[in-house]
């Protein structure tokens, strides 16, 4: 499944970017690039990931067959963090959970999206038929970022969570079809070789 790793992807500002997944010697690195992240950002986290514990847990703990971490990488710092989250036993074998966290200088680069579409890789790889994603209603940028890729809003759960200040937030559930996903991808990219000068 890592076979092809590292990739590499550019974003919209023409930077080169390296996607790959989380190693246990990550450790530092990905602490390092969570406490970048500023204060309201980590507000909406489920973790307090400035705790050096809970990335030392992660860590410790890697297990590809549940968790799937691909980190985005640039001049040695992480910029960027997906995950796939996957039950291994029950009825949502078939459901995978995407979770995905930017460094702010790369925001509006399309690096959330790029990565984005590994963890779609990935979902159409173990054969999962259908990706959701899970946000407070405030955080309006993540969902712009799903919307824009085609996520639907499946439900809102009111006061279902708490940020890390004890204060109470909707949540927001999205989803999308991946196979319905891939098929738009593969359409797209037909279009743009297409010729069209009719030669």
């Amino acid at each position: 499944m890592f076979e092809d790793y590292p990739k590499t992807a550019t974003v919209r500002n023409g930077t080169v970017i390296a996607l790959r997944p989380m190693v246990r010697e990550d450790e530092a690195k990905l602490l390092d690039f969570f406490r970048r992240l500023p204060p309201e950002d980590r507000l909406f986290l489920k973790d307090d990931v400035t705790d050096p514990k809970v990335i030392h847990t992660w860590a410790e703990n890697l297990d590809y067959h549940r968790v799937i971490p691909i980190l985005a990488e640039h001049e040695g710092r992480i910029v960027g963090d997906a995950t796939l989250h996957r039950a291994r036993y029950g009825w949502s074998t078939h459901v995978g959970e995407i979770r995905l966290v930017t460094d702010p200088e790369f925001r509006r680069q399309r690096l959330g999206r790029i990565l984005a579409r590994e963890i779609f890789f990935l979902a159409l790889v173990l054969k999962l038929n259908k990706v959701v994603a899970e946000m407070m209603e405030d955080q309006q940028g993540a969902v712009r970022v799903f919307t824009a890729m085609g996520f639907e809003q499946e439900a809102v759960l009111k006061n279902h969570v708490r940020d890390l200040e004890g204060k109470y937030h909707n949540l927001v559930i999205m989803s999308q079809d991946v196979i319905g996903f891939w098929r738009r991808i593969e359409d797209r990219i037909a279009d743009a070789m297409a010729d069209r000068s009719g030669a």
